[in-house]
């Protein structure tokens, strides 16, 4: 009888829990049913361009499959359409890195939020996600050694250029960007800042760089400008405001102190030198700074030394080679003195043959090749060894 008793009570749960499978596999062949026709749907309004019909339907799509990256893209695509870059943004962002189409997705959205929105600093986040991913990718790199060199980020710069080329992955303007990494100057630059700021007015970076490229743009240039209040080639008013809000960065230190040289103001040099940034430590520029008030002051032995740790930290200066070579000059090794009077002049050349490329994509074999040499003369190894594999890939 207790047998009989406990079929009798199983039987109904079992037939209960039947039901409940039977009732959620019938809701989910509906619901699987309904996505898949909403999603039909959308394609077929975005394929006429019914923008207004596809935006309800491609918000469905994506409430009810989160984890399907073509309806992400298909909202993106639609809010592309209506002129919505932020959402068109966020839609890229949602796409999945295991998704084969995660880094062609991921390119668009960084050059979107760079271009479309004016947001670099969100760009870089992008493309270093990407590089996270796959690391030898090409884009990526490329478009962080193009922000960090209008942004003068100098030192994330020389990084970002050295990081390509282990992977392979460097473009070829990587290597002018290299050599002039301490001197950069882009003609239109203050332009393209002034266009970033309008979407982060108060971004210290891009405020500074964008004062300096001002500064040091020729004011003859007619070149549209953007705003009420914007700076105008030639113009050093930028530099002075934000003197007086970043007094200790870097960059305007490095400014103040090229133009006292440039006037030959020692005693503005000594007083720019006063109270450096730690960073200045990694900086050969600033190395190159102290060297020149030595020669000025005429402690040569020093100088050179000051010339050479420069160099150890930037080989290829050829600033501080040219500078170097006159103090070796001074302290009669004139074997040192020929090779880097001869390495300051190479270097001054190259840089200036890349300056009057009309892109500096554009570089081609010959000058690689010199660019090479003059790498391997330098004792930069790293920099060589990259070149030699672009010129003769094995």
């Amino acid at each position: 009888m207790s047998d009989r008793r406990t079929i009798r009570w199983i039987l109904p749960i079992v037939a209960s829990l039947l039901m409940i499978a039977l009732g959620v596999g019938i809701y989910r062949w509906w619901s699987d049913s309904q996505t898949k026709a909403i999603a039909s749907a959308c394609r077929m309004a975005i394929r006429e361009e019914e923008w207004d019909k596809a935006l309800p339907l491609a918000e469905q799509w994506v409430r009810r499959a989160p984890e399907d990256a073509t309806a992400w893209l298909s909202m993106a695509d639609v809010a592309k359409a209506k002129g919505d870059l932020v959402a068109t943004a966020e839609c890229l962002g949602r796409i999945s890195p295991q998704d084969s189409r995660y880094l062609k997705s991921q390119m668009l959205r960084g050059d979107l939020i760079l271009d479309g929105l004016g947001r670099p600093h969100d760009a870089v986040k992008v493309w270093r996600e990407m590089l996270a991913v796959a690391s030898d990718a090409a884009v990526p790199h490329q478009r962080l050694l193009y922000v960090y060199s209008m942004t003068l980020q100098r030192k994330k710069l020389v990084a970002q250029i050295r990081e390509a080329i282990q992977q392979k992955a460097e473009p070829p303007e990587a290597y002018g960007y290299f050599l002039a990494a301490p001197n950069l100057l882009f003609s239109d630059a203050y332009v393209r800042l002034g266009q970033w700021l309008t979407a982060t007015p108060d971004d210290e970076t891009l405020r500074v760089a964008q004062a300096i490229f001002a500064a040091r743009t020729n004011p003859s240039r007619g070149i549209k400008m953007f705003g009420a209040d914007a700076i105008k080639p030639g113009d050093d008013s930028g530099v002075r405001k934000c003197l007086k809000e970043y007094p200790k960065n870097l960059e305007l230190r490095a400014f103040l102190i090229e133009q006292a040289l440039a006037e030959n103001n020692m005693t503005a040099v000594s007083d720019s030198l006063k109270d450096l940034p730690k960073e200045a430590e990694a900086d050969c520029r600033f190395w190159r700074y102290i060297g020149a008030k030595l020669d000025f002051q005429r402690r040569y032995p020093e100088a050179a030394e000051a010339f050479r740790s420069s160099l150890k930290i930037h080989p290829m200066d050829w600033k501080s080679h040219h500078a170097l070579g006159a103090v070796e000059r001074v302290l009669g090794n004139a074997e040192a003195a020929s090779r880097h009077a001869d390495l300051g002049s190479r270097g001054k050349q190259l840089e200036r043959e890349i300056h009057e490329l009309p892109n500096a994509a554009q570089v081609g074999p010959e000058l690689l090749q010199s660019l090479m040499n003059y790498a391997e003369d330098c004792g930069e190894k790293e920099i060589a060894a990259g070149l030699a594999y672009r010129l003769n890939p094995q």
